[in-house]
């Protein structure tokens, strides 16, 4: 069994030449990927981003990537010059945020005190109601129009204007 490294040691995801494997030299990840920032992220967010994912890391491994990828970028503006140019344009890192979020709310939103929840616990003849009043209230103003111009009808009505969405679809 081996203890985490501390930051000044030579097998530190800090150091230069460390060798721990998922920081290694040929493995390490582009720091703005680590923290699922972009490339135009201060230096606070890039701090406070580091500092959640040290906070909610589930491994030493993981804090020790995070803290690694914040000082890579905040240390020697050259250092994050190079990870600017290496990073995709247009980078967006959706499904970490999606993680991020699902982790921060794992927590069953209603409390139930304990209880589990039956087919008797729930209105269904209720919900049917409420859905069939709500599909024969009168549409959205306008609707009408939209759905009785057939595009025909619409580009004889004015031949510069451009076929719609509405009009392939409806008409």
């Amino acid at each position: 069994m081996t203890t985490p490294a501390s930051p000044a040691s030579p097998t530190s995801p800090a150091s230069p030449t460390s060798s721990a494997s998922p920081t290694s030299a040929k493995s390490r990840p582009n720091p703005f990927h680590v923290l699922g920032l972009p490339v135009d992220a201060t230096e606070a967010q890039i701090v406070e981003r580091a500092e959640e994912g040290i906070q909610t890391a589930s491994t030493a491994q993981d804090r020790d990537l995070y803290d690694w990828a914040m000082r890579e970028l905040i240390r020697n503006p050259r250092t994050r010059l190079r990870y600017e140019v290496t990073e995709p344009p247009g980078t967006d890192y959706r499904d970490r945020r999606w993680t991020a979020f699902a982790r921060a709310h794992r927590t069953y939103p209603a409390d139930l005190g304990g209880r589990q929840l039956r087919p008797g616990d729930f209105d269904l003849s209720g919900a049917l109601r409420r859905t069939v009043r709500t599909l024969a209230q009168t549409p959205v103003a306008g609707a009408g129009e939209a759905l009785g111009t057939p595009p025909a009808a619409a580009l004889a009505q004015d031949p510069e204007r451009e076929l719609e969405v509405r009009d392939v679809l409806f008409g």
